[in-house]
């Protein structure tokens, strides 16, 4: 039997994303962490959340908070300045496959988009948030959990946000 798990982005973290819907002063992405100084104030870091979900089954989420005090971030003129933000949050689908004939206790993990057709053979299942998008009439960029464990990217050539989005079904 197949355990189903959700490390999802939690209230906390969907209420500091919901600002990135006002006028951005500045932004970077640092440390694996991106993080948005707010031109009404504070600042909204997003940042990766890791948990070992069950024995051999390690999970990340991309999770937001709001900093009261303003972090300095540099002055960064966007499309985001004065326009108007939609914020769209994405899950991904991580599941668990034993794979005994690769050694005793192994297995391996496998990640892809909601809707995919997980295996018999998975032990454990997890959906999580993957991704945010930011649009708005003049432009858009894609933050996601990136390759390198723990940090996020930002994807901000438009040909790749399409593809994402088109991906996500979000075109």
């Amino acid at each position: 039997m197949r355990h189903d798990y959700s490390f999802v982005a939690d209230t906390d973290s969907l209420d500091a994303l919901r600002r990135l819907r006002r006028g951005w002063a500045g932004w970077e992405l640092a440390e694996g962490e991106f993080r948005v100084r707010l031109r009404a104030g504070g600042t909204v870091r997003c940042h990766v959340d890791r948990a070992e979900i069950e024995s051999g089954f390690e999970v990340s989420c991309l999770v937001a908070d709001f900093l009261e005090e303003q972090e300095t971030l540099p002055a960064r003129d966007s499309a985001f300045t004065s326009h108007p933000n939609e914020v769209a949050v994405f899950r991904g689908v991580t599941w668990l496959e034993r794979r005994p004939d690769l050694g005793p206790e192994h297995s391996i993990q496998y990640s892809g988009i909601p809707g995919i057709a997980i295996p018999d053979a998975a032990v454990a299942k997890c959906d999580f948030t993957d991704a945010i998008a930011v649009t708005n009439a003049e432009a858009a960029l894609i933050v996601r959990l990136a390759l390198r464990p723990g940090w996020l990217e930002v994807l901000e050539d438009r040909t790749e946000v399409e593809e994402f989005l088109a991906l996500r079904g979000f075109a």
